[in-house]
């Protein structure tokens, strides 16, 4: 079940086909999704911090040089399936190319847990997830990717996370 999961997730991210067409020098109006990877971990009460390892993807619209509004999938140790909605501020209007810049973003969506048996789906709730980033353009590979911190609230667990996504 695992693997299905991560296989998904993946498949759903066509980012080597459709990345080769169009430059990432700016963010342009119109379609757009990134794909990632983050860590952190949990602090349950009376147990031992848990590492946490998230693989997302987001597809939505930029609708301007600063503002996109889009959807994603993402799992937490294969162990979850998260859905979410995500709101994004570039902090600099991008009209011309850029190396580099911050951005702002909130996540809010649900969780459920993906374990077999009788307790598939028992472990659900909300997820919130703001992001603070810095976004990079590396010319020579046509790649817009960033790094960004996350204090998240999954299911009321307090999840501070550091991750990597590639932008298209």
């Amino acid at each position: 079940m695992k693997s299905k999961i991560a296989f998904l997730i993946l498949f759903l991210s066509p980012a080597l086909l459709w990345a080769q067409h169009k430059s990432y020098a700016v963010h342009n109006i119109g379609y757009f999704f990134d794909a990632g990877i983050s860590f952190g971990a949990t602090f349950p009460k009376n147990n031992e911090p848990k590492a946490v390892v998230e693989v997302f993807t987001t597809h939505g619209y930029q609708f301007s040089k600063t503002f996109s509004l889009g959807a994603g999938i993402a799992t937490y140790n294969t162990e979850t399936i998260n859905i979410y909605m995500q709101v994004r501020f570039n902090l600099r209007d991008i009209n011309d190319t850029r190396s580099h810049y911050t951005y702002i973003a909130l996540r809010g969506g649900y969780s459920w847990s993906t374990w077999t048996g009788d307790n598939w789906g028992d472990d659900k709730g909300p997820l919130i997830d703001p992001r603070f980033g810095w976004s990079f353009y590396t010319k020579e590979a046509n790649l817009r990717w960033s790094i960004f911190a996350a204090p998240s609230l999954y299911q009321f667990h307090f999840i501070p996370k550091v991750g990597l996504a590639f932008e298209f």
